[in-house]
Order: structure tokens, then C-alpha cells, then sequence
């Protein structure tokens, strides 16, 4: 189990605020409610400074001040929704903007204009909010569907689809659907080359995109492959030092660490036949096994290009600075070389408090509570997964431990043992096994207490007794 050095956050839907249309509407007297117009401004004012919670309400009010008959086919209604549904989006109410999304289709689909290019958007809006709420069984049939009309609008091979077949294959991937995931992939490349060509930039983009799903999904062999060739396309158009290639060195990286945190790749010595048969292109001769030891020396050295790249470009981002650096010294932190980690993430503290994320400094979203980077899970703790949940429920040892400087965890305490104190001893073990990313206070380590640490087991249930004969006895 490992983290992330930047948190990662889900692409916005589609469609984005769109200015209603006015209405005509009869003089009021001034101790009236605000006017649709008014509403409208001020949902947009917030919706600009990032209030997502304060513009979904003003952007319900726009709702409701809106004339459902107005237009054709309530056109403005349709406009205020799609609105509404975005920022709904945006503050995490999956419901609410499950809700909007689909009134908004329902108002096209009974105009019966089915080529609208809004219900091709509200269909996708509609399929990211149910993806990013982890529905992937419904986040699939509306990418079908939203995909579907958007090359009916735009073309086979239009590239606003590029974000869509992403989220599709992930989605895909979630469902353990793995070849369909691999077409929507493919299909992705393949509109890339289409439009700009195998040696473009935004091919090597794709190919890193896709190198990192391959990653995701245990294919290693097919990440390198993937992620070295966009290397390879930015090197030729750009040179051997551009920004460009900080991306696909730090998914080698990425694709390394999975491989030697991966249980099925411990061995190293036998391929697992069915996702090698997935991912492997007969026309490509299969690669050499390679060995832990140069898997692991091959992710450092390409994140420690990536540094040097970031770092010695003549306008250094302090943001990409402060990410790669963070990864390197996660690197480091998994692989227990503390002493290596520190001044990583001492120069990407120093960088961090240079940029800002949402009107906060970098460095409180990098390192503002520590990051949990690894653990050994519990042999034992799926041994029950299996099982239908009439015999086995998931339960939640809760434990409070403190994270010091070095990112080791002591002071474990117990909080909610899960009904069996063998539990708790399993998930105490575990937690010991834990590295973290420090905290850091004015560019130093420090320790962090009441940090706490879920560990889940699947536990047998007790039998049912069978049902009393309350027949008497003779």
C-alpha cells in the first residue's frame, strides 16, 4: 500500500458554468428576492473562487427562479441544471449532481432531439460523477452511452473523447473487465495517431497515460515499453533535458515500485498466463525477466533524472519541483533509507512554499499530516472475502498511533478492536510495519500524534441456529 505525493483529483465534468439566457420578466418591487440574473452572478463569483458548497446553493437558486416553459424545451432550465449539476460535481455531492444530470437528460430526451450535444455532455457529466463515487457498474453503461453520442455528433474519431475512454477504462478496470479496458485504451492511442501522428507529442502524452494504466493493472513489462517510448518521441522533438519528460520518468518509477510491492511479482520466476496473454503483442518479442534488485535501480535512477530535470530548467517550476522531489523521497522512505529521503523532502518543503493549491501553500498539501507510504498487510486479513455476507462481514480494527520524525510509527493504541482482541494484535503488528511521510514544520520533520490507521478483516460470522420445533413433546 503506498501514497501519492500529490493528491490526485478527478477530472471536472464537461460541461462547465454557462451564463443563462435573461428573461423577461415584470418590475418588482425592491424588497424582492434577488433576480435570476443577480443569483446567476453571484453562483458565478463563487464558482470562481473555488466555494463549491456556496455556489451549488446559489446555483440552485438560479434553478428555481428559472422558468421551466421558457425556451425551447426549457432550454434556460436545462442551462441552469447543467450548472447546478457541475458544481454539485465539484463539492462532492455525487447524489445532488446525480439528480441534476439526470433531470437534465430527461428534459432533452422528451424534446425528442437526441443529437443535442448537451445530452452527449450530460450523459458524460453524468458518467464521471457516478466513477468518481466509485458506481462503477453505472458509470460504465453512461460512458458507453455518452461516448456513443459523442461520435454521433463528432465523429468516430473526435478527441473529445480522449477523457472519456480514460474514465472508461478505469472504470472497466474496477469491474475487473480487462479487455475491454484494453480497447478503450487502445482505441484512445489510436485517435491520437489518427489526428497528430506517431511521433507527436501528444502520442508520447497518450502513451504515458496509457504506460500508467498498464501499471495499475499488473501489466509491468507493457508500462515500460509504453512509458519508454514517449521518452523516447519527447527526446527527438524536444531534447534530452525538456520538462516534458519529468511525466513519463516518474511512471517508470511509479510502475516499479508496483511491480516490487506486488505479492504475484515476489517470485519473479513464472508469468501469470492470463494477463500476460492480455497484454502481450505476439508481433513483440516478450522481454527478459529482470531481476528485484535492477527493477528497483532502474525506478530510482529514472526518478533521479526526473529531478535533475526539474530542478535545472531555466525557470524551475516550484510545483514540479516539489512534486518529483516528493516522490523521490517517498522512494526512498519505502525503501527505508531515511537518511537518503530527508533532504528530498526538505528541498520539496522549501520549493512547496513557493507555489499554492486552492489559495493554500503546496507544502500544507504535501506536508501537512503525514502521508502513509507503506505496510505490510495481514496474511490472514481476506481470508474470508470469499464468502457470501450471510458468513463473512468486513469489520475495522480502528488503532491511534503516533507518526515521529522519521516517519516509523509508535505509541500504537487501540481503539476498536473489532470484536477479537487476536484482531487487534494482527493489525498492532501491521501498523509497526507502517512508513509514513513526516509531517514537516518550517521545512523539519516533526513528530504527529493521534494519527489513526484502519486495518480491515473479513471475520466469519456465527451460524444461524436453525429454527425451534415447537411442536410439543409427547
Amino acid at each position: 500500500m503506498c501514497g501519492v505525493s500529490v493528491a490526485q483529483v478527478a477530472g471536472p465534468p464537461p460541461d462547465q458554468p454557462a451564463a443563462p439566457e435573461p428573461t423577461a420578466t415584470a418590475a418588482a418591487p425592491a424588497a424582492t428576492p434577488p433576480s435570476r440574473a443577480d443569483a446567476f452572478a453571484e453562483f458565478r463569483r463563487l464558482f470562481d473562487q473555488k466555494q463549491y458548497p456556496e455556489a451549488a446553493a446559489a446555483a440552485q437558486t438560479v434553478v428555481d427562479l428559472t422558468n421551466p416553459k421558457a425556451g425551447t424545451g426549457g432550454e434556460e432550465l436545462q442551462v441552469a441544471l447543467m450548472n447546478l449539476a457541475t458544481v454539485q460535481y465539484y463539492a462532492g455531492d455525487y447524489l445532488g449532481s446525480e439528480t441534476s444530470y439526470l433531470r437534465v437528460i430527461e428534459l432533452i430526451e422528451a424534446t425528442g432531439r437526441m443529437t443535442n450535444p448537451r445530452l452527449a455532455r450530460a450523459n458524460a457529466g453524468l458518467a464521471r460523477t457516478y466513477h468518481a463515487a466509485k458506481r462503477h457498474e453505472l458509470a460504465v453503461a453512461r460512458f458507453e452511452r455518452a461516448i456513443a453520442l459523442s461520435r454521433r455528433g463528432e465523429g468516430l474519431f473526435n478527441e473529445e473523447q480522449l477523457p472519456l475512454l480514460e474514465d472508461y477504462a478505469d472504470s472497466l478496470s474496477a469491474l475487473d473487465r480487462m479487455q475491454e479496458a484494453l480497447q478503450a485504451r487502445r482505441y484512445a492511442l489510436r485517435i491520437v495517431e489518427r489526428k497528430h501522428g506517431a511521433g507527436s507529442l501528444q502520442y508520447a502524452h497518450e502513451l504515458e497515460s496509457i504506460g500508467r494504466w498498464y501499471a495499475r493493472s499488473g501489466a509491468y513489462d507493457a508500462s515500460r515499453m509504453s512509458l519508454r517510448r514517449a521518452i523516447e518521441i519527447i527526446e527527438a522533438t524536444q531534447g534530452p533535458g525538456s520538462p516534458l519528460l519529468v511525466g513519463p520518468l516518474a511512471g517508470l518509477a511509479d510502475c516499479a515500485r508496483r511491480q516490487l510491492l506486488d505479492p504475484s511479482q515476489q517470485a519473479l520466476a513464472s508469468a501469470d498466463y492470463d494477463r500476460s496473454s492480455l497484454f502481450h503483442d505476439p508481433s513483440v518479442p516478450a522481454p527478459a525477466s529482470v531481476s528485484p534488485s535492477t527493477i528497483a535501480a532502474d525506478g530510482q535512477k529514472a526518478l533521479e533524472r526526473a529531478v535533475e530535470i526539474a530542478s535545472n530548467r531555466p525557470d524551475p517550476s516550484p510545483a514540479q519541483v516539489a512534486d518529483i522531489r516528493t516522490q523521490l523521497g517517498d522512494w526512498f522512505q519505502w525503501r527505508q533509507q531515511p537518511d537518503k529521503a530527508l533532504p528530498q523532502y526538505q528541498q520539496a518543503w522549501l520549493a512547496a512554499s513557493r507555489a499554492d493549491v486552492d489559495g493554500k501553500p503546496l507544502s500544507e498539501a504535501l506536508y501537512g499530516r503525514p502521508v502513509l507510504l507503506y505496510y505490510t498487510w495481514p496474511e490472514s486479513w481476506d481470508r474470508y472475502r470469499a464468502r457470501p455476507a450471510t458468513e463473512a462481514e468486513l469489520r475495522n480494527v480502528e488503532l491511534e498511533l503516533t507518526v515521529n520524525p522519521q516517519g516509523r510509527v509508535q505509541d500504537v493504541k487501540v481503539v476498536a478492536d473489532a470484536g477479537d482482541p487476536k484482531l487487534a494484535g494482527q493489525a498492532i503488528r501491521a501498523a509497526e510495519t507502517a512508513r509514513y511521510r513526516p509531517r514537516m514544520e518550517n521545512g523539519q520533520p516533526v513528530a504527529t500524534p493521534g494519527v489513526r490507521f484502519s486495518q480491515p478483516f473479513y471475520v466469519l460470522l456465527p451460524p444461524v441456529p436453525a429454527p425451534a420445533d415447537d411442536k410439543p413433546a409427547k
